[in-house]
């Protein structure tokens, strides 16, 4: 009996060494993936932003705006890269674009947002899904706060 609870407890410390090893060789799996991945977005980021940049050298702020919102009209609400993507845009579009009179008139900081929900407001004047639309004018928020 006492061989069988010897024997027993080494298949028990064996099963739980293997079972360790696998889930450290599935983090290093996630996490080199996740690094990978990581800096593909990077990349994909800033040729976006770049975009954004050359497009606002022809419009006006607004026109960034509305052209972001443009592009997101056609996203699914699911499509969670295309909407960063997007966000990148109008990011990038932003600072290289001319003033529009008026364009941070009104705007709250993005504290304060949390409490008026500005974005919810201009979303539903245009009736547009909140999640992809909210982004664009979070994009707004961002560049008149500095």
């Amino acid at each position: 009996m006492r061989i069988i609870q010897r024997l027993t407890k080494r298949i028990i410390l064996a099963l739980l060494i293997v079972a360790a090893i696998i889930i450290i060789a599935v983090v290093v799996a996630i996490a080199s993936w996740l690094t990978g991945s990581g800096k593909k977005a990077s990349q994909q980021s800033a040729a976006k932003m770049r975009e954004g940049a050359a497009f606002g050298k022809t419009t006006d702020q607004q026109g960034c705006i509305d052209e972001g919102l443009k592009r997101a009209s056609k996203l699914g609400l699911l499509d969670f890269d295309a909407q960063g993507a997007n966000e990148d845009f109008v990011l990038g579009c932003l600072p290289s674009s001319a003033a529009s009179p008026g364009f941070c008139d009104g705007v709250p900081s993005g504290v304060k947002n949390i409490f008026v929900d500005w974005t919810e407001k201009k979303c539903e004047k245009i009736n547009m899904p909140r999640p992809i639309c909210t982004s664009i004018y979070n994009q707004q928020i961002r560049f008149c706060e500095h």
